[in-house]
């Protein structure tokens, strides 16, 4: 990937005749968004990471990790991977999630449907609710973003790689 950046841009500057047209090349190939929240990873372009920690019921402590990758189809299309857990438990629960075109309804089913949470975010915190299966347990959730550094980065993106996805789309 290297050696086509590198061979692309020594086209591109060697071009006398359109200094715009490699400067918009050189735009488009090497990005300049902030990375303070947007990681390089060599599976996607750009994948963006955030940790949210709150409460279940009022009481119970929660953790819930979202990773969102652009989807392999381009456009305004992403991937959301998601994870989330009981802080006085060890096990992190598979997320299935889908959301609204202007990311701010999001519906996330537990991996062997044994709950579902129906979020809202409002800037950077969650608010909604927890349904049981059966619709008899309902618990109000809230959540707010933290800041999430790179070691516990790595882990998060360990477990929900390694393995919730991989034992769940393993053979």
């Amino acid at each position: 990937m290297k050696n086509i950046l590198l061979l692309i841009a020594i086209i591109l500057l060697s071009c006398k005749t359109c200094p715009s047209v490699a400067a918009e090349m050189m735009e488009r190939i090497v990005p300049t968004e902030d990375a303070t929240n947007k990681i390089n990873n060599d599976a996607s372009a750009f994948v963006t990471r955030s940790l949210y920690k709150g409460t279940l019921n009022k009481t119970i402590q929660i953790s819930l990790y979202i990773n969102e990758q652009e989807h392999p189809c381009g456009g305004d299309l992403t991937l959301l991977n998601v994870m989330y857990k009981y802080d006085s438990q060890k096990k992190w629960i598979l997320l299935n999630s889908t959301t609204n075109t202007s990311k701010t309804n999001f519906c996330m089913v537990e991996d062997n449907f044994s709950g579902v949470l129906f979020l809202e975010k409002t800037g950077d915190s969650f608010h909604g609710k927890w349904i049981s299966p059966d619709t008899t347990k309902q618990f109000e959730v809230t959540l707010e973003k933290v800041i999430l550094d790179q070691i516990t980065n790595e882990a998060l993106e360990e477990i929900l790689f390694d393995d919730l996805l991989f034992s769940k789309n393993d053979c």
